[in-house]
Formats: C-alpha cells, sequence, structure tokens
C-alpha cells in the first residue's frame, strides 16, 4: 500500500499561531471595551443630571459665609475667575464664579444648581463624591470632562461647629433648612424662578436687561427702586450662614442682612 494514501493532514504549527493570537487580541478588546463602558456607565450614573448636560442660565444670589464669627470675604483673589464676557448665552465652563472683585454677589450659569454643589466647589463637601470634582460633563459625546472645584478656598470650621442658614433681606429674614440648602435647586430653596431661563431666554431678553450683577464703569443706580435693580440683576435672593456652636443670635442675623452689597445698574455682562 502507498503509504502516501494514509498519512493525514495537519495544519502547520505556523498557520495557527496567528488564528490564535488574532483570538486572543480580540479577547483584549472587549475586555476593554467592557470595562471602558463599565467606567463610563459609573461616571454618568454617579454625576448629577445637573452637571452630566449643563442648561443655560444666569442669575445671582448673594451669599454670607461666617466662620466661627469671621465673616469670608468672596472679593479676595482666590474666589476671583474670569467673566464669561458680557451677554453670555453659551455654557459657562463652570457652574458658579466670583469675579470683579465684589464680595458676596454669587454668579450661577448652569440650570438646576443646589447649595451643595455650590459649597463644594470652593471646599465644603457636604453632599459625597470626589472633594475635588462635581461630576462629568456629557454635552460633548463621545468626550467626557471633568468639572473640578476651584479649590479648598473656605475656612476649615471646627468639628462641632453646627451650620444654620437664613435667607431674607435687611427688612425680614427666616431661617431654613440646612438640608435643604444643600441638596434643592437654589431656585426652589429661594422660592424665586430665574427671569431668564434658557428655553425663553429669546423673548425675555427683549422684556429683561440681561443679568448684570457686578461693578463695571455704569454702577449708577439712576433712581432704580431696589425692586428693579433686584429683577435687572435677575437676583433670586440673598443667604446668610453660620457655622459656629450655637445658634445665631437674632442681633448677630440682622447684622449680616443690614451689610447686603449694592445692587448694580448695569444691564449686561457676567
Amino acid at each position: 500500500m502507498d503509504e502516501s494514501t494514509n498519512t493525514t493532514k495537519t495544519a502547520s504549527p505556523l498557520t495557527k499561531k496567528p488564528g490564535k493570537a488574532l483570538r486572543v487580541a480580540l479577547a483584549a478588546i472587549a475586555i476593554l471595551v467592557a470595562l471602558a463602558a463599565l467606567a463610563y456607565g459609573y461616571l454618568y450614573v454617579s454625576t448629577p443630571a445637573a452637571i452630566r448636560k449643563p442648561g443655560v442660565e444666569h442669575f445671582h444670589f448673594r451669599t454670607q459665609i461666617i466662620v466661627d464669627g469671621k465673616a469670608v470675604d468672596f472679593s479676595q483673589d482666590k474666589f476671583q475667575q474670569e467673566k464669561p464676557g458680557a451677554c453670555v448665552a453659551a455654557i459657562t465652563a463652570a457652574p458658579f464664579h466670583f469675579h470683579d472683585h465684589e464680595d458676596q454677589m454669587a454668579h450661577i450659569h448652569w440650570d438646576g444648581m443646589t447649595g451643595g454643589q455650590f459649597l463644594k466647589y470652593y471646599g465644603w463637601n457636604f453632599i459625597g463624591g470626589s472633594d475635588s470634582s462635581l461630576g462629568w460633563r456629557f454635552d460633548s459625546f463621545p468626550a467626557v470632562h471633568n468639572v473640578q472645584r476651584l479649590g479648598a478656598l473656605l475656612p476649615t470650621a471646627q468639628s462641632d461647629d453646627q451650620y444654620y442658614v437664613y435667607i431674607g433681606d435687611e427688612n425680614s429674614y427666616k431661617q431654613k433648612s440646612w438640608d435643604d440648602f444643600l441638596h434643592q435647586n437654589l431656585e426652589d430653596f429661594f422660592g424665586t424662578k430665574s427671569k431668564l431661563k434658557s428655553s425663553q431666554s429669546a423673548f425675555l431678553d427683549k422684556i429683561f436687561p440681561k443679568a448684570y450683577a457686578h461693578g463695571s464703569e455704569h454702577t449708577s443706580t439712576n433712581g432704580k427702586s431696589e425692586e428693579e435693580l433686584t429683577r435687572i440683576n435677575n437676583l433670586i435672593g440673598n443667604v446668610v450662614i453660620f457655622a459656629q456652636k450655637s445658634k445665631p443670635t437674632d442681633a448677630q442675623v440682622k447684622a449680616r442682612f443690614d451689610h447686603l452689597v449694592p445692587l448694580s445698574d448695569s444691564t449686561c455682562g457676567g
């Protein structure tokens, strides 16, 4: 018998290696894709919706934070950021800022922000998550962007300090829930809606001047009432926060609301 007819044909070892290598490479790619998807998904679900996809907003509130008797001065250089420009209608890089070295006047440029996010941006984390980040933006898919805090800028309170929060003005004020300040949309917390909601701004801009709440060459009030200045500045409220061991006296609270910075008559800016 011809031995050649009984020879079993086998694949050369050289032909097996590329197939195995390809399978290993594909498996590795699949694992990397799965890990990336898990990481992407975790960042997405762990980030508040208002941070994941910011909405255009522009309102202001005056804030005072008093830590063990000493008021934070928001006009200091460390709190200052470049203003986004006059009549800006785009999403800004950060949701909050102070600028032009004006104390108290907090500028809010993203919709749905909470007091807890505001405090975390400047260094007090009462809402969990990373101390250095508010979360991640997903509005430029597939790219994601980390929304980092400005820094650990607020003074350290004593470990046994309690937190007391009040809203109002020089005429009247009331204590509010600290938990509500941390977790509620700021408009809901103050009970005042912004006049420049992004979905209506094109229409409202014809009625209301753009919000502008900092000093400039146009600082005269021109005889306007406080109500008119509040509307022009789209001011939704004033808040005073005390970090101290016992509840502030009525005189302490009144002194802070008697110390509100005046509103500007400027009609366009950041």
